[in-house]
């Protein structure tokens, strides 16, 4: 609980250690080919979100809102660390990266509003700005890095493995104390859940692999599977209540179990 209050600045540690691995080359690269990304990206915000909500809608309508949330949010400045891992072309990830996180702000709280607005009282322009400071205050923050304390840079780019797991650490401990009753009162609705997030990654990297160009489905179903749930979590905790920031937090468990199917089967 001690480390569950600061849950932004543990992940904009994060996203800012794989920031540093993002050249500006691997960017002039993927955006020399607008196509595919465009048509990724699109998938990712507004095509993904839409199927996956009206699917938990018609099968278990208190999950619809939890998985718009979560399928629409950005590809994670993460997708890198998954990448060193696993494998995969960077590019088209480095790509879904900086597009998702310039459109997210805008087309996430405007699909939430036009789909539950009816339900809730939402505060459109509270919405976007969390999601702007939150990736944007990051991104300046790395590049400015970059440039102007290069030895800074080196030292956080040679250290990230070791670095981006201490973050790691205290974001699931402070994601899962906060969900920590529901662990002793309610194990239906966690099974529950687990069930769901489980789904949402299988379905996320479906739709990642089939959607991506010949040659790059490994690194289009990373970008569209390791998302930004942790600012996910943050979002719907502060504008819809613990119930609903539950299924961003329990999908950090596919999340890291799939890192580990994804480097066994690509492997193969």
């Amino acid at each position: 609980m001690v480390v569950g209050p600061y849950l932004l600045v543990w992940l904009g540690a994060l996203l800012f250690l794989n920031l540093l691995k993002l050249s500006p080359k691997d960017l002039a690269g993927t955006f020399s080919r607008p196509g595919p990304l465009a048509a990724l990206a699109v998938v990712k915000l507004v095509a993904l979100p839409l199927a996956m909500y009206a699917i938990a809608y018609f099968l278990y309508r208190p999950f619809a809102l939890p998985v718009l949330l979560l399928s629409g949010i950005s590809t994670g400045l993460g997708a890198p660390f998954v990448v060193s891992i696993v494998g995969g072309r960077l590019p088209l990830i480095v790509g879904m990266i900086t597009v998702t996180s310039l459109a997210v702000p805008f087309v996430l709280p405007s699909l939430v509003h036009a789909l539950v607005g009816s339900e809730f009282d939402l505060p459109l322009a509270d919405m976007v700005v969390l999601l702007l400071l939150a990736l944007f205050i990051t991104l300046g923050a790395g590049w400015l890095t970059k440039k102007y304390a290069p030895s800074t840079s080196r030292f956080a780019d040679e250290n990230s493995f070791v670095l981006s797991l201490v973050f790691v650490v205290l974001i699931n401990m402070g994601m899962f104390a906060t969900l920590s009753e529901y662990f002793f009162t309610e194990q239906l609705f966690v099974l529950q859940t687990l069930a769901a997030s489980s789904l949402a990654y299988a379905a996320f990297a479906v739709a990642g692999y089939a959607c991506s160009p010949f040659g790059e489905r490994t690194a289009g179903l990373i970008s569209m599977t390791y998302v930004n749930n942790t600012l996910v979590m943050v979002f719907a905790a502060q504008f819809f209540g613990p119930q609903v920031a539950a299924l961003a937090a329990i999908y950090n468990l596919p999340y890291y179990a799939g890192i580990l199917l994804l480097k066994k089967i690509i492997g193969r």
